[in-house]
């Protein structure tokens, strides 16, 4: 993508700002040397100190970790503003996608089902949890952590395809010797989210240590916090955008609202007891994308026995509406957080034949089991035709109807039916190792990695048939709401489903059918319900089998110092199987909500490298890496071809030291990510989206964004080819006894980023805003563009988009030894992003999303950032006692990047993306954590007592509705409020 440096590159340039430089190892209590220890630095095979890696390089230690009170890996992560945490445990809402998960996404580069950051645990490769192929970090014992680095710029020429954002590499604490335990429990200041978790570990070494033995084992158990509006009161206040339709209507005079409105109390656009409206004719189904003849709509009473008007607001949409009558709010079926229950267990044994043998096995097991109730589902029905001759309406309802009935509606009806998502994952990975010393200038390491991870997916009570004016060949629901009674002229005979009686009406496939009384509250027979809802099911299974070979050595005394080397190769092959009971049921296809088909395949992936250190002169140091891959993927349907991609990636890098304070770092890199499972086989789905219906309709911007229905054409694409980024970063580090400081700008700039299609990916919306904006590729993929009926759109997977994105990251330590032997050591993350510009590559101008805080996922291949985010620790330590103050901070953003702000009654109104309010403010977040040892260190066994304190002051989110069903974004922004912890940890 090309554009125009800005002041980030002038500044690197005039300052030769070069590369990486985070600051590694740094340690929250009294300094030592530990940081300063020789390891492989992540983004480097050749083996080196933390502080040589020659781009930036984030790492959060073991003892950092205690002194914050965090207990899984996924928390330690979140404290990284790099670091956009997308998938967590408190951005569920009412999605049923990787629930309870917490996934690595830095920049916010990730796709919704792929990974553009590579997750490594000792630097080797992880059997991924998901078809995209992320790894869940809670699932990695957190107790058995030494650290955790963090590289934030691509790795491709070190560690292959994924690296594109960096990568996170687990170190494990393998040398333990004694054991470890703890256990804590946490708790909100409202009562709520009580969380458990214990944890164990043991390290001893047998045969004067030749054999060393390691074991771990972790508990959590995290209780659910439920539907927003009713927990919390800064979400009763159920802020959300409402789509003003008459914005422009009459042409040039308006409503005297922008287009978007930002409002307080949202609402299911249905009420509690069900809405329905008398048919005006005799048909009662309108055309798509046209209004229904229907009359005014009116509200059942609790009991479904009569009918009264009903408002319906205003901004009615497919979830939420401002204002009317009813009692549901709109935030009032999307939980805080959902139930998660996990452990993990690990044993890993080191056995040295010999001075330079070493041979090493591991075993990892880890499971999760999380529900989320509500759960997206039960929506619906909407539209659904009500004959005047249905059984159970009163002669009271059925007058008010008229001679044609009516069309009901209910959107979400928690007292008579909820649908509750489930989901079971398991991993269990084997690793076995070796590593020598070739001769005093050679050494070398090889392993086997043969992972197997499982995910079983429930989704109960979940529509099967006709939700909307539109055929289905399985129709439970429409057939068991159409209730008549077996004599029409006697109405105590039974009630029976109209379409199990001889007539025009009837149908086999109805057999069984129970009927539905679906009017009011508490009036619907359970077996109705289960009839009509049905278990939506995936099962996913993923194989991994790795081999890698890795050498190193001192290749040659150069003439400013040894030139030092690493090759390698790796071998790998990636199953994966996605199925969905489709033989049990033949309705799959008549779902109101489904996951996708069948499918799967392979993907055999071999890649070799070499990397090269070349000093050019006393204090200049130079890096080159290569990488050459060889990329095959097969689909298990039936005919396929396997694709095949042959690819390089490659990095330079320069390290310049100057004084012995002073540090000059730059890199250049190309880096590669080829398409997932999921963005490869997902199959083409078509379907037909409506005004309050899923997928809902399309605001068609030539017709003033009115809503209209269209079919909907999504799916993988098996022709992906891998995606390039251009990476660059520069940089600087100061380093003095007490002080440390790096700076680095950075840049990424990915083509023919691939782009998946449908559900978290590219949608049909912006597609057509693309062809809108004059984009001639999107006009293509949208049948009807340009006029008042939008009857298409083809939003599948595509090799399209550009993303461009730059910034600065930032850190510091300074380190104060105190009197008494007490120690002040502070600690400051902090990332600048002024830069993530998006190409949809459809023709219309790019957009810069930074500082968008509002909802992310804006064109499903990114996550928006704000501006500025930073993490700031204070860290007191004295004797026996430790204590760490932490400041987080989330810089004011944007709503939506490509609106604009209108208030009421501003000639501005008239115009398409206008709102009334398009800012986000910002937040400061303070925690505090510690520690109390009962012993001096060194005295043997320690009994120590720890607490933290997230939200010290309980600040709410501020207002940025439309995130997955939230009215704040909480990528970012708390929103579970105070919260304590507290524990005991004993060691022997």
């Amino acid at each position: 993508m090309s554009h125009s440096r800005g002041p980030g590159f002038v500044l690197a340039s005039s300052i030769v700002l070069a590369g990486a430089g985070q600051l590694a190892q740094a340690q929250q209590q009294a300094p030592d040397n530990r940081s300063l220890e020789e390891i492989t630095v992540t983004g480097s095979r050749i083996r080196q100190s933390g502080f040589e890696s020659s781009q930036p390089l984030s790492v959060i230690d073991s003892q950092q970790i205690q002194n914050l009170g965090l207990v899984n890996v996924g928390d330690v992560m979140r404290t990284l503003p790099q670091n956009t945490a997308f998938f967590t445990e408190t951005n569920v809402g009412i999605g049923n996608f990787n629930v309870g998960a917490q996934l690595a996404n830095l920049r916010g580069l990730n796709p919704f089902f792929g990974t553009r950051t590579l997750t490594l645990v000792d630097t080797k490769r992880v059997v991924p949890n998901t078809e995209g192929g992320a790894i869940d970090l809670t699932l990695i014992p957190s107790m058995l952590v030494a650290r955790t680095e963090v590289v934030t710029g691509g790795a491709s020429a070190a560690y292959g395809s994924d690296a594109i954002a960096g990568v996170v590499n687990v170190i494990l604490d393998t040398q333990l010797d004694g054991i470890r335990a703890q256990a804590d429990y946490s708790e909100t200041t409202e009562g709520d989210g009580g969380d458990r978790h214990a944890a164990f570990a043991y390290g001893h070494g047998f045969a004067d240590d030749r054999i060393h033995f390691v074991a771990g084992a972790e508990y959590q158990h995290q209780d659910a916090i439920g539907p927003c509006s009713q927990n919390r009161d800064w979400c009763r206040e159920a802020w959300a955008v409402g789509t003003n339709t008459a914005f422009n209507t009459p042409p040039g005079v308006g409503n005297g609202l922008p287009n978007f409105v930002v409002a307080p109390n949202a609402k299911i656009p249905t009420s509690e007891n069900g809405v329905i409206s008398p048919c005006l004719t005799a048909v009662c189904a309108a055309p798509p994308g046209q209004p229904p003849p229907l009359g005014p709509p009116l509200t059942f009473n609790a009991d479904g026995t009569a009918l009264s008007p009903f408002d319906p607001g205003r901004f009615g949409g497919a979830f939420s509406r401002i204002g009317g009558d009813g009692n549901l709010l709109g935030y009032d079926i999307s939980n805080i957080r959902p139930d998660i229950e996990r452990y993990s267990l690990l044993g890993h044994v080191d056995w040295n034949l010999g001075d330079s043998l070493k041979l090493s096995f591991e075993l990892a097991n880890a499971h999760s089991e999380s529900e989320n109730f509500p759960a997206n589902g039960a929506i619906g029905p909407l539209g659904v035709r009500i004959f005047p001759d249905n059984a159970f309406l009163t002669p009271a309802v059925s007058a008010a109807l008229g001679p044609f009935g009516g069309s009901a509606s209910r959107v979400f009806a928690p007292d008579v039916v909820s649908a509750r998502n489930t989901t079971e994952a398991d991993t269990l990975r084997f690793v076995t190792s070796v590593s020598g010393d070739l001769t005093d200038k050679w050494n070398w390491d090889g392993y086997y990695e043969h992972g197997r991870s499982t995910y079983h997916q429930r989704l109960f009570h979940n529509v099967v048939g006709s939700v909307i004016p539109a055929p289905t060949l399985y129709n439970f629901f429409g057939w068991a709401i159409d209730a008549v009674h077996t004599n029409p002229a006697d109405p105590t005979s039974p009630i029976v489903c109209r379409a199990t009686l001889p007539g025009p009406a009837f149908n086999p496939l109805a057999a069984g059918c129970v009927p539905l009384n679906y009017f009011g509250v508490g009036n619907a027979d359970p077996a109705a319900i289960d009839y009509a809802f049905r278990t939506l099911k995936e099962d996913n299974e993923y194989q991994q089998d790795v081999i890698g070979a890795n050498f190193r050595a001192d290749l040659a005394q150069g003439w400013a110092g040894p030139i030092a080397g690493a090759f390698g190769l790796e071998v790998r092959r990636d199953q994966s199987d996605a199925t969905h009971d489709l033989a049990n049921q033949p309705w799959y296809n008549d779902y109101f909500l489904d996951w996708g088909f069948d499918r799967g395949g392979k993907i055999d992936v071999t890649e070799v490298y070499g990397e090269v250190q070349v000093p050019i002169v006393k204090k200049l140091q130079s890096d080159w890496s290569l990488r050459e891959t060889r990329h095959e993927a097969t689909s298990d349907a039936p005919g396929s071809d396997t694709k095949s991609h042959d690819f390089s990636s490659w990095k330079a890098a320069l390290i310049y030291d100057p004084l012995d304070w002073l540090r000059f770092r730059g890199t250049r890199s190309q880096d590669v990510r080829a398409a997932g499972f999921r963005e490869l086989f997902l199959p083409r789905v078509e379907v037909i989206g409506t005004p309050g219906g899923f997928p809902g309709a399309i605001n068609n911007p030539w017709n003033n964004n009115a809503p209209e229905a269209y079919l909907s054409i999504s799916g993988g694409n098996p022709d992906l080819k891998p995606e390039t980024a251009d990476t660059t970063t520069f940089g600087t580090v100061l380093s003095f006894d007490r002080f440390q400081f790096s700076v680095d700008w950075y840049e990424i700039d990915i083509s023919d980023a691939i782009t998946p299609g449908g559900l978290g990916g590219l949608g049909a919306q912006q597609v057509v805003n693309a062809c809108f904006a004059g984009g001639q590729a999107a006009c293509n993929a949208v049948g009807g563009f340009g006029t008042a009926d939008i009857t298409s759109v083809d939003s599948s997977s595509i090799n399209i988009g550009e993303f461009l994105t730059r910034g600065y990251d930032l850190e510091a330590r300074y380190n104060l030894p105190l009197g008494g032997g007490g120690n002040l050591n502070t600690r400051v993350i902090a990332s600048y992003l002024y830069d993530l510009i998006v190409d949809t590559g459809l023709g219309n101008p790019p957009v810069n999303y930074h500082g968008q805080t509002g909802p992310v996922a804006s064109f499903g291949g990114f996550n928006t950032s704000p501006d500025w985010q930073a993490t700031a620790w204070v860290t007191y330590s004295r004797s026996r006692f430790t204590s760490t103050f932490e400041t987080r901070y989330i810089g004011s953003g944007t709503l939506n990047a490509t609106w604009f702000d209108s208030p009421p009654g501003d000639p501005t109104n008239l115009l398409p993306f206008s709102v009334t309010d398009n800012n986000v403010d910002s937040r400061i977040y303070l925690g505090w954590s510690g520690s109390y040892d009962f012993k001096k260190q060194g005295e043997g066994s320690q009994i120590q007592v720890f607490w933290s304190i997230n939200n010290l002051l309980d600040k709410d989110p501020p207002v940025a509705p439309g995130g997955n069903f939230y009215p704040t974004n909480p990528v970012f922004f708390d929103t579970i409020g105070r919260r304590y912890r507290a524990g005991v940890r004993l060691t022997f």
